[in-house]
């Protein structure tokens, strides 16, 4: 065998063993690109599943806020309407006329004071028109039973406070409107909320 022979041969066994390495080095590299891939394609699904799943929190929770506060903004209206509702009550009662006035406040401490005596706490302003309520309810009363106005006076127009012997009954207008409204709220609560 000749020398050229021996060189073709080897350069030709060298050359189907470089075109074997390469094949199978393409199909490996194929391989682990494919695998690389698949890798890559999960890891970019679990971070864009992670990252939707934190802004569909964030978004959640700051609804969840928003909602609360729209609520809250909502209950204070509500409440300031119930509050300008009884304010205005409270001023359309102390606009009523004298003798409107009495009657209301007469009937009310006749309820109160039956046939107790005791002193009757009022506002100054007032004091004239529970003078003449007392002076009428005392002439049909024992002594014992009598009812006087009391030194002291309400710093609030409006009602009256009735002191018997060991015991005081707030009459006055603010306490009178403050239970009427303690007990209309659900009502009032459920009336607001159909609006």
């Amino acid at each position: 065998m000749s020398l050229d022979k021996i060189r073709e041969a080897v350069l030709g066994t060298s050359r189907t063993e470089a075109e074997r390495i390469s094949a199978a080095a393409e199909k490996e590299a194929a391989k682990k690109a494919e695998t690389e891939k698949e890798t890559l394609r999960r890891e970019f699904e679990y971070q864009f599943q992670t990252r939707s799943r934190l802004i569909e929190e964030e978004y959640s929770r700051k609804l969840a806020q928003h909602q609360g506060a729209a609520a809250k903004d909502v209950l204070e209206a509500k409440n300031a309407s119930v509050r300008a509702i009884f304010k205005k009550a409270n001023e359309i009662i102390l606009a009523w006329s004298p003798d409107e006035y009495r009657g209301a406040m007469q009937g009310l401490l006749e309820r109160v004071a039956a046939d107790r005596g005791g002193k009757v706490r009022v506002h100054p302003d007032d004091r004239e028109i529970f003078a003449g309520i007392l002076n009428e309810m005392n002439a049909g009363r024992p002594e014992a039973t009598a009812l006087a106005i009391d030194e002291a006076s309400l710093k609030e127009k409006g009602g009256f406070l009735f002191i018997g012997d060991d015991y005081e009954i707030d009459s006055t207008l603010r306490t009178i409107l403050d239970n009427i409204e303690q007990a209309l709220l659900p009502e009032i609560a459920r009336d607001l909320t159909n609006i």
